[in-house]
């Protein structure tokens, strides 16, 4: 059944809807609720994919490897559908129809159902199921007409925080758990009273006469929640795919909702890591190289074959023979954190003057930019790099619902208990590659160890208590750490976006094209905005061009953090404060800080505008002070 969808599709069969390669691997992966022309689906796993083109990312493989249930997954790139609608070689993706309960969209069909009027002159309509459905419609009672009238899928269904996912059980959500209906076969009617949608408007009644709002099935009951306790069902795996969910309450789930699905993509910028370009010389040349016995054995081999001294050129005798004697011994190779060997690349950058190499997917120069004036922003700047051009690599590892999960301040993720799985068992993964431009700063460590121990010691103090007070809140996230409530990341964070937003405003780029990689680790620290687009915004250039003049777009952003629309309100917030919910935000909002989150790299939270200039509230905590 899955093979028939990997190889085509019958000739003639049309599509029921398209979605392009970057959004599978993201809003529209494996498990994501979608509305199609005249359907609504659930995308199926991997299973009934078909593969692409392979991708090769060593540090992405090797961070999967060490995740439970990744060890031998591959990369490759979604299937593209062919541009000959007629080829039997099209790729396809399945879909599995859900939810398998609809609306009745004649509004006349209690009336021609033979109930009575309503005084109040609503409307309810008929809430049917899949096997109730007469040649994809209903035959309302009395209409008299051969076409049967059009339904709709219902947009309630029922999901936990695990991911799994399953329909309504109307006749226990109407009549509770301990109690069934007195018909034989009681039919369920749905009325939306109000305009707005609102739960409270929407009722469902039986036969029986039982009814009930959909605002108690959005309680959150924990003891004895409305919804039941999940079964562990995954439809995007096929019928009857479940696994064990003890103990979960499912909670109510809107198809359209923006927290019916945060999918789990990792990304790695593709660099020239200096220990995977040896093991990637020593390989191409193993069969010559596999006999040395001593590192003085190199230094003959480079002697004698000339494509040896060429292939190991920038490589020293004692390190290829190190390499050597690992891949002898069969040992793991050493692999650094995705941001430790991205940061530490873009920090030794050679000269502005360096050569390009064409043929590469990475290339970036250190910025020669004037002595900044005494007082000027750009004296606590310690470098700006020019990236002229980079390759990211996006996989989706996984979805959740509900909530997000994503990487830690290094760029790892944890795939273990929260994460649905986007099939079972898991072979490869769906990835995309995506080339652009950019630019990078790093600010002076010695300015920001005196300010992070002196000025900024308070603020941070403050977040780390409203971060132990989100903590307290979610019990599910009890090993979660507090690495990026501190005053180094949310400075870097907040003046990223106050770039992206500069950018944006000066350079014609949609905010949504530029995306920030913040590093804040042992390795160094730094902000990466780039462009890695599969459409033009990748590579128009223009990031390059903010780095040469990078003083104008940072005055800029300063003086976008200076005064909020919202002033003092927005100021006037701080983490600490325990009369909101906003336990991860500083003096931040829609008017100053927040930008489009595909933008971010953490769903616009740890931001705060006190840590990188005075302001209408507070002064003492910036960083770009105006002494």
């Amino acid at each position: 059944m899955r093979d028939r969808w990997k190889v085509g599709v019958p000739f003639g069969r049309r599509a029921d809807g398209e979605i392009r390669q970057s959004q599978l691997v993201g809003t529209f992966g494996p498990g994501a609720l979608v509305d199609l022309v005249d359907h609504a689906v659930v995308v199926s796993g991997l299973g009934w994919w078909a593969k692409g083109e392979p991708i090769h990312e060593e540090r992405l493989v090797a961070l999967l490897a060490r995740q439970e249930g990744f060890a031998d997954v591959r990369l490759h790139a979604p299937p593209a559908a062919a541009q000959d609608r007629e080829s039997l070689d099209r790729r396809w993706i399945k879909a599995f129809e859900f939810p398998e309960w609809f609306t009745c969209q004649n509004e006349s069909c209690w009336v021609d159902f033979g109930r009575e009027p309503r005084r109040d002159g609503h409307r309810p309509r008929r809430l049917l199921h899949a096997s109730d459905l007469d040649n994809g419609g209903h035959r309302c009672t009395g209409k008299g007409k051969a076409r049967p009238s059009p339904v709709q899928p219902i947009r309630f269904v029922r999901a936990c925080r695990y991911g799994h996912l399953d329909d309504l059980d109307w006749n226990t959500l109407v009549h509770g758990r301990n109690e069934r209906c007195t018909k034989a076969r009681p039919m369920y009617w749905i009325d939306e009273a109000g305009t707005s949608g609102d739960l409270a408007d929407v009722r469902v009644t039986c036969d029986c006469g039982k009814s009930l709002r959909m605002s108690a099935a959005a309680e959150r009951d924990f003891e004895n929640p409305p919804l039941g306790w999940c079964d562990g069902k995954r439809p995007w795996l096929g019928d009857g795919a479940r696994e064990s969910c003890k103990g979960e309450p499912m909670k109510l789930l809107l198809r359209s909702a923006s927290h019916a699905y945060f999918p789990q993509v990792v990304s790695v910028i593709h660099v020239p890591e200096r220990g995977g370009a040896l093991r990637e010389a020593v390989g191409r040349l193993w069969e010559k190289l596999k006999g040395s016995k001593k590192v003085s054995s190199v230094a003959l081999y480079r002697d004698e074959h000339d494509d040896v001294a060429e292939g190991l050129t920038g490589f020293d005798d004692a390190e290829v023979f190190a390499e050597i004697e690992r891949r002898r011994s069969n040992a793991p190779a050493p692999v650094k954190k995705l941001k430790d060997a991205e940061v530490e690349v873009l920090l030794d950058c050679p000269p502005e003057l360096a050569k390009d190499d064409p043929a590469g997917s990475f290339f970036a120069r250190t910025a020669s930019l004037p002595t900044p004036r005494p007082g000027s922003p750009m004296s606590k700047v310690a470098k700006v790099v020019l990236v002229h051009r980079l390759t990211e690599v996006r996989a989706l590892a996984g979805f959740t619902r509900f909530e997000p999960k994503m990487t830690d301040v290094d760029g790892e993720l944890d795939l273990g208990v929260g994460t649905a799985r986007i099939d079972d068992p898991l072979r490869w993964l769906p990835a995309v590659e995506n080339h652009g431009e950019g630019v990078f700063f790093s600010l002076r460590e010695d300015l920001l160890k005196r300010w992070e121990d002196g000025r900024a010691e308070g603020r941070g103090r403050q977040f780390r208590e409203g971060f132990a007070r989100w903590k307290q809140q979610r019990p599910d996230r009890a090993d979660a750490r507090d690495e990026f409530a501190r005053p180094r990341y949310v400075l870097l964070h907040s003046l990223a976006h106050l770039l992206i937003t500069a950018v944006s405003l000066e350079c014609g780029y949609p905010s949504s094209a530029v995306r920030e990689r913040i590093y804040a680790g042992a390795a160094g620290s730094g902000v990466l905005l780039y462009t890695a687009a599969p459409g033009a915004s990748g590579s128009l250039g223009g990031l390059v061009q903010v780095g040469r003049d990078f003083e104008h777009f940072l005055s800029i952003a300063l003086d976008l953090a200076r005064l909020c629309a919202n002033d003092p309100v927005c100021a006037g917030h701080s983490p600490d404060d325990a009369h909101d919910d906003r336990d991860l935000e500083g003096a931040s909002c829609h008017g100053c800080l927040l930008i489009s989150e595909p933008s971010c790299e953490r769903m616009n939270s740890y931001l705060d505008r006190t840590l990188v200039v005075p302001t209408v509230e507070r002064a003492d905590a910036a960083f770009f002070d105006e002494d």
